[in-house]
C-alpha cells in the first residue's frame, strides 16, 4: 500500500494530522538517517585504523598479554557487530522513506508517533508492538513448557 492510501486512510480513521508525515518531515529524518549512517561508518574507519583488530606476536609475552588483547578484540568485534546491526536498521529506514512505507509499524501497519522516530528515527516497530515482541522473545528464552503461556 502506498503512502498516500495510507495516510488517506489514517484520515478517515480520524488520525491526528500531525502523526502524518511531510515531504519535509520526510526529508528531515532521510537527512538525520544520513547523519547517523555517515557518523558510524566514521567511527568504524577509526577502529579499524587503530589496528585494535590485528594480534602481534612480538607483544604477547606471557598468558596475560594474550588474554587481554584476546579481550580487547573481542570487544571490538562486539563493537563492530553492533555497528553493522545499526547501519542495517538505517538503511532499511532509508529504503522506506524511499517506498513511502516510512513511519508504519511493520506489525500493526499503524503509524509510529513521530516523538519515537525522533528519538530512533530508524525503528521498525511502535511501543505497543514491540512490547509485544519483546514479552514474545523472552518467552522463548524460558523454559520449553513456558512457551505457549504468551498465547493463553
Amino acid at each position: 500500500m502506498d503512502a498516500a492510501v495510507k495516510n488517506r486512510e489514517a484520515l478517515d480513521e480520524g488520525i491526528a494530522g500531525s502523526d502524518i508525515f511531510s515531504p519535509t518531515e520526510l526529508l528531515w529524518f532521510k537527512s538525520r538517517l544520513l547523519e547517523k549512517k555517515s557518523e558510524i561508518i566514521d567511527q568504524e574507519k577509526v577502529t579499524i585504523g587503530s589496528n585494535r583488530i590485528k594480534l602481534d606476536a612480538n607483544e604477547m609475552k606471557d598468558d596475560v598479554d594474550i588474554a587481554s588483547v584476546s579481550i580487547e578484540q573481542d570487544l571490538t568485534f562486539r563493537l563492530l557487530d553492533r555497528s553493522r546491526k545499526l547501519l542495517r536498521e538505517i538503511d532499511h529506514a532509508l529504503k522506506k522513506i524511499h517506498t513511502g512505507d516510512y513511519g508504519y509499524c511493520e506489525g500493526t501497519g499503524e503509524i509510529i508517533p513521530k516523538k519515537r522516530l525522533e528519538l530512533t528515527p530508524w525503528v521498525r516497530h511502535s511501543v505497543e508492538h514491540k512490547s509485544i515482541l519483546e514479552k514474545h522473545k523472552k518467552l522463548l528464552k524460558s523454559k520449553p513448557e513456558d512457551q505457549y503461556a504468551f498465547f493463553k
